[in-house]
């Protein structure tokens, strides 16, 4: 089918927050969304151009925040500056077509308020203005801006093949870096190696939202050659989470195909497939075995349960003293010491839960900000299926992408770090902007 469609009909609303997201009949036929209307004063093409390119180029390196050059006495990131170059250029080019309007635009606004408030009572108002900005300001600003591209598929497309290539080089790093220790035998199943990132959690927690929209573009795209791309990608992205040896990696993935499975008429071969497949490594391999089976054993050092439920003791009678505001942005790690278990005796600077996470950072008003963020972003993705063609499948990647956050989110930080805020609020982007001239009121 073509990628073409017809022009949004003049007037047409989108969503406010406060009225319900309706998808007319004739909207849900079409197989892509509608193209931009060019008003009067619109930014030339080599702008819009140049600007989409930028995007995709700093989207695909979202992995380089590792990288922390100093500009002057001031401290940033090498995503940080990619995103100071393509930010302005969006807003330049698309600025005409921002959707203000638009079912996250309450939920997220009152995340930067809780965000900045938290930022002012921090312990560290350095360290939190960082985080602040790196964390909320210019994600939203990102999502924002992607949301106005992404209503033109083939610009979409160029903003997923950023964010996959990106996923594809760590992705392809970690598995060379891991098959190199099998090999070598320095491999350490207690702390698996990992390249790019300081620790391997965070390569998966990076790739399954990513992984999300590469499945449901491999099982539901029309379009022949997104879905080998898809495919290409997925399949190097289970394997780089299968070698990351993160538990809740493998989790977020077995879930990602079962919710795959759920919307495929072919759900019972993949969730023979997935069951087999599971079997067959907890049976075969030792290291699956010994890494899952640990967690059984209370006396093992490496259990890492015990510790878990030490960390979020401790962070609950935190928070029972300092409910509001929790921590401070930045300031779990100074914050919980008055109030830690006397079995905790780590260092960490979150406390690997969601829940947990945005309570201690943002307060009950991130959490209850962020709460209602996901719902919006489950009923947009709800009108998303409805609609069928492009809106469809970045439904589907939206559903994947909670599923995995919430599901990782169990026993690790999802978002609070400067690739993951990034890809999620972009990968928003992409689901609204596909769908957003089709809303009505």
């Amino acid at each position: 089918m073509s990628d073409s469609a017809a022009r949004q009909r003049p007037g047409l609303p989108m969503t406010s927050l406060q009225s319900p997201l309706r998808v007319t009949d004739s909207e849900a036929e079409s197989e892509v969304p509608p193209p931009m209307e060019t008003a009067a004063g619109s930014r030339p093409q080599w702008a819009r151009r140049a600007a989409v390119g930028l995007m995709a180029l700093a989207l695909a390196c979202s992995p380089t925040y590792v990288l922390r050059p100093h500009v002057g006495p001031f401290p940033t990131t090498a995503l940080e500056i990619l995103l100071l170059v393509a930010i302005p250029v969006g807003l330049y080019a698309f600025w005409r077509e921002l959707p203000w309007a638009n079912p996250y635009l309450l939920p997220g606004v009152l995340l930067l308020v809780a965000a900045t408030l938290d930022t002012v009572v921090a312990p560290d108002r350095r360290a939190a203005i960082g985080l602040w900005k790196a964390y909320f300001i210019e994600p939203v600003l990102v999502g924002l801006i992607v949301a106005a591209m992404a209503r033109d598929r083939n610009r979409a497309r160029v903003l997923l093949a950023g964010l996959g290539a990106g996923g594809a080089v760590v992705a392809l790093l970690n598995i060379v870096t891991v098959v190199r220790a099998l090999l070598d035998h320095s491999f350490k199943l207690a702390q698996p190696p990992v390249a790019v990132y300081s620790y391997s959690n965070a390569l998966p927690l990076f790739l399954e939202p990513l992984l999300a929209f590469a499945l449901a573009l491999a099982f539901f795209s029309e379009d022949r050659r997104e879905r080998l791309l898809a495919a290409g990608f997925a399949g190097l992205a289970g394997v780089a989470i299968g070698l990351s040896f993160s538990r809740a990696g493998w989790a977020a993935l077995v879930a990602l195909v079962l919710l795959m499975a759920l919307l495929t008429r072919w759900r019972w071969w993949l969730v023979g497939v997935t069951g087999v497949a599971a079997v067959a490594l907890f049976a075969g391999s030792h290291r699956v075995r010994d890494r899952i089976l640990v967690e059984l054993n209370p006396t093992s050092p490496d259990n890492t349960l015990i510790s878990r439920l030490s960390l979020w003791k401790s962070t609950l009678n935190m928070l029972r003293h300092q409910p509001i505001f929790g921590s401070g942005l930045a300031g779990f790690q100074s914050s919980i010491l008055r109030y830690k278990d006397p079995t905790y005796h780590e260092d960490l600077v979150y406390p690997h839960n969601l829940v947990l996470n945005f309570w201690a950072e943002t307060g009950l008003l991130g959490l209850a900000a962020f709460v209602w963020l996901v719902v919006q972003v489950l009923r947009v993705a709800q009108r998303g299926l409805k609609a069928g063609g492009w809106p469809r499948l970045m439904a589907i990647g939206a559903f994947g992408m909670v599923l995995s956050i919430f599901v990782h989110g169990l026993v690790d930080a999802p978002y609070f770090k400067n690739d993951l805020a990034v890809t999620f609020w972009a990968l928003l982007g992409l689901q609204f902007g596909a769908l957003a001239g089709r809303i009505s009121r």
